[in-house]
């Protein structure tokens, strides 16, 4: 498993207890623990995903400024 699949997964999972954890009002002290952990989770999260994340879509032409893999005229300069 890469590391930004464990960094997403573990992350998501944590935020989903806090939400069930909050809605049904048990284990609050878990709660308050979460959400004052869930900024240096998510920065870390985030960390992960660009240090290891790779990008697999096609690359911009020279002279592109953006582009959409589904829509690939857009973007494109008209000549």
């Amino acid at each position: 498993m890469r590391h930004e699949t464990i960094a997403v997964a573990g992350v998501s999972f944590i935020l989903l207890l806090y939400t069930m954890f909050a809605s049904t009002g048990i284990l609050l002290n878990w709660v308050a623990l979460i959400f004052a952990a869930s900024p240096i989770l998510i920065i870390w999260m985030v960390w992960v995903v660009l240090k290891y994340g790779e990008y697999k879509g096609e690359e911009l032409e020279d002279n592109q400024e953006f582009g959409y893999v589904d829509r690939p005229a857009l973007g494109k300069e008209e000549n």
